[in-house]
């Protein structure tokens, strides 16, 4: 069982093989259209990459296109951030191959590149070797959030790992905070309680994000005084059962701590 940085954990039957790699490994691979990349250069500006080895076989269909629709699912709320990443698991399939494998399963042309045996295809033995299909989600910390192989990596699995490797471009340090902010209960219903610390006088402002990063609340608390704070949030609406996002901003700097919804 691997760590995932905000403490997702998921519980995999069978036949999944799950690595407990958690930081990344860099490559530099180039792509069906002769373009050079270089993970780490990618993550450092701010994108997140799902990666997906196939052969290309009939068994890799379910888990890439799963893959495919979670990283699509951010395309709206993350432009241009979550970026899926297909590469022939040994590096001896042709490009069009490939292309025309992920073509006819309904996986792209959107927000798709294919590596496939030009230049230098991507290793798969830098994250625990080849075993169909293997699905990797990296964030821009280059942390790893997810890599399982020769299993099923369903839609809510990629999607909930996505948005945890997204939650690190949400968050700006408040210095000196640590792990001041609390919530309770968690999991919750229609309400929590939040306990938070700021340290410069200024406004404050609370907002609430649901998994695929869209803005379910907004609470806007004024001018506060350095000092710890504590607020009771009514959802008004109830909220579906799901992972959220609360983040709290207080001048240039933010800090987010996730919670659950469950009814």
């Amino acid at each position: 069982m691997k760590k995932i940085l905000l403490a997702m954990s998921f519980v995999l039957l069978g036949a999944v093989a799950v690595f407990s790699q958690t930081t990344a490994t860099n490559f530099t691979a180039t792509d069906c259209n002769s373009v050079s990349h270089n993970l780490f250069s990618v993550l450092d500006s701010g994108k997140v990459v799902v990666l997906v080895w196939v052969m290309p076989c009939t068994n890799c269909i379910s888990d890439s296109k799963a893959a495919y629709d979670a990283a699509q699912s951010f395309a709206t709320s993350y432009p241009g951030r979550v970026l899926y990443w297909m590469s022939d698991d040994l590096g001896n399939s042709t490009c069009t191959s490939i292309s025309g494998w992920a073509n006819t399963n309904l996986i792209g042309p959107a927000n798709l590149t294919v590596f496939g045996n030009v230049g230098t295809p991507i290793d798969e033995g830098l994250y625990g070797g080849s075993a169909m299909p293997h699905v990797l989600v990296i964030g821009p910390n280059h942390h790893v959030y997810l890599n399982i192989k020769n299993g099923s990596n369903d839609l809510v699995t990629v999607t909930d790992s996505i948005a945890a490797a997204l939650a690190t471009l949400r968050t700006n340090n408040i210095p000196n905070q640590g792990s001041s902010l609390k919530l309770f209960p968690n999991p919750a219903k229609d309400k929590v309680t939040l306990s938070y610390n700021i340290e410069q006088q200024g406004s404050v402002s609370i907002e609430v994000f649901n998994i695929i990063g869209n803005k379910v609340k907004t609470v806007t608390s004024g001018t506060q005084y350095p000092g710890e704070h504590s607020i009771d949030l009514n959802f008004e609406k109830k909220l579906a059962n799901g992972i959220y996002f609360l983040k709290v901003v207080s001048g240039n700097s933010s800090q987010t701590i996730k919670f659950n919804i469950a009814n």
